[in-house]
């Protein structure tokens, strides 16, 4: 157990490192901590342990794709279904089947172990590609679409490799068994999910303080992965739901603070998980074994990016001719995006220890990983201004306005609830108000310089979230019903929403 410690706590050391260095070079962490991985392979510094695949299933995956979830807008999703759902069920699918013939045939695996590495390849991790997106302006559609499909095409993504596992460990494959579990797996966990996230919503509305409702989330995510798998269903397909539904319950219902402490909770479990499994890789693999396979890894990294051009373009190219396009730019994003990340690590590392190729698996897979992040996540940005989707960039100085404007508003708008509440003077309210409003007055003026409505751009969602909030406040006062709160609420979200997209809205969406 000391023993197990200690390499635990020199690779939270490392991980910390590394994401402290890539913060101050402005790189996203998860590169630097593959390239790290690598040096360390090479290095043969780590010591060589086995970690038990079922802990990897059980406790890594439910982690990295709850806070995903978590963090999800439901409601752009929503917008967005029809293409998510293509590229997250038949558009999986697709991409595993030809990448598993492109494999099968460039690097001579057995044609059920192919299988397995395309179902392991066709699961994306947008991590970096989400990091891009906040930094230029794309259309919010695109975003959601991508978001989305990251976190559906787990689910279904990571149910096939459990399928394809099989096949490998069987040597053959039996049609209707296959698909017999596929159906139990997915309408299962739907289910369980949706119910467990119900469940997890309603504990999360009634925890008394911010540290009961973050070990209520806690609870509920390995309770809803462990009894969906002991039922038969798919956990991760049950934790993603249940994710999403908690995610909107609690931007709905609960205060902000709570709100932001359990986002920080779930954002720094995911990122101590993903230090631990890149470098976790590290410790699985040799040198030797890693540049036995640079040919095998290039040839994979071309058969993942065929494999997800016939699904991107075939999918919505089915689409367009039902009617629900998707621009042409925006699919070369979606096939260039195709970055693989911690979750298809976590997937090869929770493959059984008897499967064939295992070890082979595992340095592909990492191999692919290492590529795709150095040579596609950290140009992306450049990739999207190229190819004109991304905004172009503006001023930091206008962005700055806007960040004091939208701070002094509701600055003030506390102000007059302190004032209200009678725990502020009336004198201490009109200097510090008074002070606000200067810089109010201040940044409006620079942005119309510039010819930019700040009243249509900031105000305007200023004032709705100020809205909603009132109305959250007043129903945990019992003020209003909850039902009443929650009409106005969904209302207010519409707008919200539409308050938020509208500057997408040009051309560009169009294709």
């Amino acid at each position: 157990m000391r023993e197990y410690l200690e390499q635990l706590l020199l690779v939270l050391a490392i991980g910390s490192a590394v994401a402290t260095v890539a913060k101050r070079i402005n790189v996203p962490y998860n590169v630097a901590l593959v390239v790290v991985g690598l040096l360390l392979v090479l290095m043969d510094v780590l010591p060589r342990t086995v970690m038990d695949p079922g802990i990897v299933l059980m406790v890594f995956l439910p982690i990295l794709v709850f806070q995903g979830a978590l963090s999800a807008d439901d409601t752009s999703m929503r917008r967005a279904a029809r293409p998510i759902l293509a590229l997250a069920v038949p558009g999986v699918a697709l991409s595993l089947v030809a990448t598993a013939a492109i494999a099968s045939w460039e690097i001579g695996l057995p044609f059920s172990v192919a299988l397995l590495l395309g179902a392991v390849l066709a699961i994306t991790d947008t991590v970096s590609v989400l990091l891009a997106f906040r930094s230029v302006r794309v259309p919010h559609k695109l975003a959601a679409i991508m978001e989305g499909e990251s976190l559906f095409n787990d689910g279904t993504a990571l149910v096939l490799v459990s399928v394809c596992a099989t096949v490998a460990l069987q040597g053959f494959a039996d049609p209707a068994a296959i698909g017999r579990t596929l159906l139990v797996a997915i309408v299962a966990g739907a289910l369980l999910g949706a119910v467990f996230g119900q469940a997890g919503a309603f504990v999360l509305r009634h925890a008394p303080d911010d540290l009961s409702a973050i070990l209520a989330s806690l609870v509920a995510v390995f309770a809803t992965a462990l009894l969906t798998e002991h039922l038969g269903g798919s956990a991760v397909i049950a934790v993603v739901i249940a994710g999403v539904l908690v995610g909107h319950e609690m931007r709905a219902r609960l205060e902000p603070s709570r709100v932001l402490e359990m986002q920080s909770f779930w954002e720094v479990a995911a990122f101590v998980t993903n230090v631990w499994l890149f470098l976790l890789v590290g410790i699985q693999l040799s040198a030797e074994l890693l540049l036995r396979e640079a040919w095998p890894i290039l040839l994979a990294v071309i058969a993942l990016h065929a494999g997800r051009a016939v699904a991107v373009y075939v999918c919505f190219g089915a689409l367009h001719l039902a009617g629900d396009g998707v621009p042409w730019r925006w699919q070369h994003v979606m096939v260039f995006g195709n970055v693989k990340g911690a979750l298809s690590m976590a997937a090869v590392l929770a493959l059984p220890q008897d499967i064939p190729h295992r070890e082979r698996l595992i340095a592909i897979v990492f191999g692919v990983t290492l590529v795709t992040l150095v040579t596609q996540a950290l140009p992306f940005r450049h990739f999207l201004t190229w190819l004109g989707v991304a905004g172009h960039a503006e001023d930091p100085t206008l962005d700055e306005c806007r960040a004091v404007l939208i701070g002094a508003r509701r600055a003030q708008l506390e102000l007059d609830n302190l004032l209200a509440a009678g725990l502020l003077s009336r004198h201490e309210h009109a200097e510090r108000r008074a002070s606000f409003q200067r810089d109010i007055i201040e940044a409006e003026r620079a942005l119309r310089r510039a010819g930019l409505d700040s009243h249509a751009s900031v105000a305007l969602p200023a004032v709705l979230a100020a809205r909603k909030a009132a109305i959250l406040d007043a129903a945990r006062l019992g003020l209003i019903t909850d039902r009443t709160a929650s009409a106005h609420v969904a209302s207010i979200d519409e707008e919200l929403v539409r308050a938020t997209i509208a500057p997408d809205h040009t051309s560009k969406d169009e294709g």
